[in-house]
């Protein structure tokens, strides 16, 4: 018997039981990038079976989930890949850090940042023009032209824009706000979360001082989030991706947009240990005979191969090294 069954992060109560105790009280509100029968019931069911089940609070969450308009599930989060010409905001409209907040560094950083506040979800702060440049959705669902290899497509959408995913989120996803003006945003982003939190003046203030750091000039940028944005524009495949020093408050970009965003559960790094033959390992630390497990369900590999951080992209090669080390490991022992 292989266990293959994904890990718990369709199970919002069982990701909450498990949260990483450095992170505090989990948020009050969680996004599932999971799916539901990732719900940790055969996990339970191995350690019934004398299984060591290990680390399950090592998780890798995304922090910018959004609510999917056409959920298939109680929860549905989309994970944005959020762009990083947008000012990341703590649920007061204040820029979080040093250092800055901007995807593709280290996203575990994102989530340890919008945990320590005190309300743990964020706001994106960016204008029509970057959007349309920049923001992105993780999955096949809003990649169409890279979905059916769509070359032509694809390129267009890089070079010209994405405006129409863009619309989509506009005109669909609750999460998203557009204003014309910082106080009718700042607005507008209290009532979407029915408080008084976002203060228009600091809001105001973050993005003006933002703003200001770029008129005065490359040679003279003294803010993180510019050097990282000059940084990634050194790469090719970023420079088209990215925009070069756009301001916020810009009349020729509008509308203002504000993006709410939620922690979003995705991935197990903790899950059923095993030994280097994909052997379910009991509490003694000897093999369940006949039991192995692969993929998350395993912690991509032997109960917890990532420690506390992954790099993106290298979850699915846990898996299928997993699945062929069990599956060589039973045709060795016929």
């Amino acid at each position: 018997m292989i266990v293959a069954a994904g890990g718990i992060g369709g199970n919002l109560d069982l990701v909450r039981k498990n949260w990483y105790k450095p992170w505090g009280e989990p948020p009050e509100y969680l996004l599932n990038g999971s799916w539901p029968e990732a719900d940790g019931a055969i996990h339970d069911l191995v350690r019934a079976l004398g299984g060591r089940v290990t680390h399950l609070d090592k998780m890798w969450n995304y922090a910018a989930g959004v609510h999917h308009w056409r959920p298939q599930h109680q929860h549905h989060g989309l994970s944005l890949v959020p762009p990083k010409s947008a000012l990341w905001m703590n649920y007061e409209g204040r820029r979080m850090g040093p250092p800055a907040m901007v995807t593709s560094f280290d996203s575990r950083y994102l989530v340890d940042t919008i945990c320590a506040q005190k309300k743990k979800y964020s706001w994106q702060i960016l204008n029509w023009k970057i959007a349309k440049k920049e923001l992105a959705v993780s999955g096949a669902e809003f990649n169409q032209a890279i979905r059916d290899k769509k070359i032509i497509g694809f390129l267009a959408s890089l070079l010209f824009g994405n405006t129409g995913l863009v619309r989509d989120f506009v005109d669909n996803c609750v999460d998203f706000v557009t204003a014309r003006s910082i106080p009718e945003l700042a607005e507008k982003m209290n009532a979407l979360t029915g408080s008084n939190d976002v203060d228009a003046a600091l809001l105001a203030g973050e993005i003006s001082r933002y703003d200001e750091m770029i008129d005065r000039g490359q040679p003279f940028h003294n803010d993180d989030q510019l050097r990282r944005i000059a940084h990634a524009r050194q790469y090719r495949g970023d420079r088209i991706r990215t925009c070069k020093f756009a301001k916020i408050n810009d009349p020729d970009s509008m509308p203002l947009i504000a993006i709410r965003e939620f922690i979003l559960v995705r991935k197990s790094l903790g899950g059923i240990q095993t030994d280097l033959q994909s052997r379910v390992i009991n509490e003694s630390g000897e093999p369940i005979p006949g039991l192995f497990a692969a993929g998350e369900a395993a912690g991509f590999g032997g109960g917890g191969i990532h420690g506390l951080r992954s790099l993106e992209g290298t979850f699915l090669g846990g898996c299928v090294f997993s699945g062929r080390v069990a599956a060589q490991s039973i045709i060795n022992n016929k």
